[in-house]
């Protein structure tokens, strides 16, 4: 856990960006807002606006977990109890009164719109994505062929037709998630309120042996399902590198769109753009992103203030509307383990 110190550029990012926004290469995507804790991990905009991140502070040389909520343009910090101590990664909401948070140790953190609880999921599963419906409707994935689905009163595991790491809920009789089948097989698999199915799989001609391909995040954008990731294998005089063809799937009812990439790193997230098309977070450590309007590409690096990385690891869409979240940390150039480290807010629209 980096120690949050106040150095000169941290004090500049704290109070306003007051260090500049040097290579802000879109005037679409903009920096709104830096914390003075580590890194935003998640965040999840509600239908009804409610807005919600997850993150990690240092308390007295401590980590504890971090929830902040959005109040007007200002992301705020919600009070938690002292004797926790997960590392929070991941965050859905239906409403103000119905937010989960997942931890990396399967703690699982719930308000009610009047107070907390915590528990946590048995059998070891840690999920990399959620999605919250209802109060009484909730899945969970973890990257592998099992699911986690609470009733109202229970959580019971449910198969998978695929490896899925993410999942996006447009009501409870339409859930798409995305991952892969096997090591090669990028698949987008479809709920209808009573069985998974898979909707579409994408296989890549193999430039090695060891190529996999894979779907890292899904979305629905207007009539279109979006599923973003990357095929990447081994490469170098060592092969101690990895290359990557990033890919994109655009799935219209039957109608099927694959969007492959020859160069840079792989797609990590996807988002609606509020008109039809959608926003792409290409890598994570300054990142690109990708504006895809109809067929048509568009990409610029993240803007990130001056003298500062940035490493974004959350996308998303306020629903219907044109705006777009995302989050992360920023860090000194070159050295991502500087205690001078911020958490960093960003959007567009």
């Amino acid at each position: 856990m980096r120690r949050m110190l106040m150095g000169a550029g941290a004090a500049a990012l704290a109070f306003g960006i007051g260090a500049g926004t040097a290579h802000a290469a879109t005037p679409a995507w903009r920096i709104t807002q830096a914390t003075k804790h580590e890194g935003i991990n998640d965040l999840t905009v509600a239908s009804t606006g409610s807005s919600w991140a997850v993150g990690e502070q240092d308390v007295n040389g401590k980590s504890r977990p971090l929830i902040q909520h959005l109040s007007g343009t200002t992301w705020k910090d919600v009070k938690l109890p002292a004797s926790w101590s997960m590392s929070l990664k991941v965050i859905d909401a239906s409403s103000s009164k119905n937010v989960w948070a997942f931890g990396e140790d399967g703690s699982i953190v719930r308000w009610n719109g009047k107070k907390w609880t915590l528990s946590k999921f048995t059998g070891g599963f840690h999920p990399t994505d959620a999605e919250a419906i209802s109060a009484s409707d909730v899945w969970a994935v973890n990257g592998g062929t099992t699911a986690r689905h609470w009733n109202g009163k229970k959580w019971a595991s449910v198969k998978l037709p695929a490896q899925v790491g993410s999942i996006h809920a447009v009501s409870a009789k339409n859930i798409w998630a995305a991952g892969a089948i096997g090591a090669t097989k990028g698949a987008v698999i479809h709920w209808t309120g009573k069985s998974w199915k898979v909707a579409k799989t994408v296989t890549l001609p193999k430039p090695s042996a060891d190529a996999t391909t894979t779907f890292m995040d899904v979305t629905v954008s207007g009539k279109s399902v979006w599923a973003v990731g990357s095929q990447s294998w081994e490469c170098g005089v060592d092969g101690d590198d990895t290359c990557y063809k990033p890919l994109a799937l655009r799935l219209t009812g039957t109608k099927a769109k694959t969007f492959v990439a020859t160069k840079g790193v792989g797609y990590t997230k996807v988002a609606a753009d509020g008109s039809g098309g959608a926003w792409i977070l290409q890598g994570g450590w300054d990142p690109t992103f990708v504006h895809v309007t109809g067929d048509k590409l568009t990409s610029a690096a993240a803007p990130r203030p001056t003298n500062y990385d940035v490493n974004l690891t959350t996308l998303e869409n306020r629903p219907g509307t044109k705006t777009v979240w995302s989050g992360g940390g920023s860090y000194p150039e070159g050295d991502p383990d500087d205690p001078t480290g911020y958490g960093l807010y960003l959007s567009a629209g």
